[in-house]
């Protein structure tokens, strides 16, 4: 699986693959501006804030034809959730900033979004019915960045960025949850898609033997492209994880997580918590399953052996039809 260095591009001025961008990078790429696939565009910016007593995720997509925004507040300490999500016809009010680690905003009369770099900071605003977020996430010199081919003109772009440190506070009615001490990972997206995918996505940060780790693991969409974005992270540093995964339903409550041809993840997740969200409107159809439990098990790089015990996860399971 090829890095790729220097300054890299998305697609060509008319819109098709760069070839020689295909690849991964420890780098985000330095144009991620698409002209071309009109209806077919899929934008997206997806950011959470993680601590042992809660999980916030908030997110401003952009579909072309259409757009949603969403954020989902689970307490896991009083065991409570909140959910709000809206579909946007075509994308009214949504911006997203074609460059990573840039600019994103949503407001109507009712929701007001967005997100704004500041030197190597994301200042973050949401203020949405009962749930406001006031927060800065520190960004890192290292992410994983993928370019991914499913054809000339089909392709997507992702740059997954954790375990990030934030500071800030999140207010849900009259609760108030300290974001100093909980952990931020960002999932940006730009591409050109096929209409059906369907895909499988977890992604932790922990410590362990006094090492900072964060944690990225992907399947489905990837599949037969010889790439993937599958890595973790350790103490600010990437270190790519090249096998393929299988994510497999033991029963309604366990998955395994295990690589297909190597033994570098080897991996259970045992289910907390499960929201369904089914969007069925005009030509958008999608069921996805947003997973938060615990992974237990092994990741082996560079010839160490990294064990989780118990670590919190987000996970999802997602078959989209847009």
């Amino acid at each position: 699986m090829k890095e790729i260095y220097g300054r890299n591009f998305v697609c060509t001025k008319s819109g098709k693959l760069k070839k020689d961008s295909v690849g991964w990078s420890r780098n985000t790429f330095e144009n991620c501006d698409i002209k071309s696939g009109f209806f077919r565009k899929k934008f997206w910016n997806h950011y959470m804030f993680m601590h042992e007593d809660f999980i916030c995720v908030f997110a401003i997509i952009n579909l072309d034809y259409a757009g949603q925004v969403f954020i989902d507040f689970y307490d896991l300490k009083n065991n409570t959730e909140e959910h709000r999500s809206i579909n946007v016809a075509i994308s009214q009010g949504i911006t997203i900033h074609s460059k990573v680690g840039s600019y994103a905003h949503f407001q109507n009369n009712e929701i007001y979004i967005n997100v704004i770099r500041v030197h190597d900071s994301l200042n973050t605003i949401v203020k949405w019915d009962n749930i406001t977020i006031e927060g800065t996430i520190m960004l890192d010199k290292e992410s994983m960045n993928v370019l991914v081919p499913w054809d000339d003109k089909h392709y997507h772009y992702t740059s997954k960025q954790l375990p990030l440190k934030c500071t800030g506070k999140i207010n849900v009615s009259k609760e108030v949850f300290d974001l100093d001490e909980s952990i931020a990972f960002i999932d940006y997206g730009r591409g050109i898609w096929e209409r059906k995918k369907a895909w499988n996505w977890i992604t932790c940060g922990f410590v362990y033997d006094n090492m900072n780790i964060g944690l990225n693991l992907g399947a489905g969409w990837t599949d037969n492209t010889g790439l993937n974005e599958n890595f973790i992270k350790i103490n600010e540093k990437v270190f790519k994880l090249n096998s393929d995964v299988i994510f497999k339903e033991i029963n309604p409550k366990t998955w395994s997580i295990k690589s297909v041809d190597t033994d570098e993840v080897d991996l259970i997740f045992t289910l907390d918590k499960i929201t369904h969200k089914n969007n069925n409107v005009i030509i958008i159809k999608s069921t996805l399953k947003q997973h938060v439990g615990r992974l237990n098990g092994t990741i082996i790089t560079e010839g160490k052996i990294i064990k989780l015990e118990n670590v919190l996860s987000y996970f999802e399971d997602h078959y989209a039809k847009w």
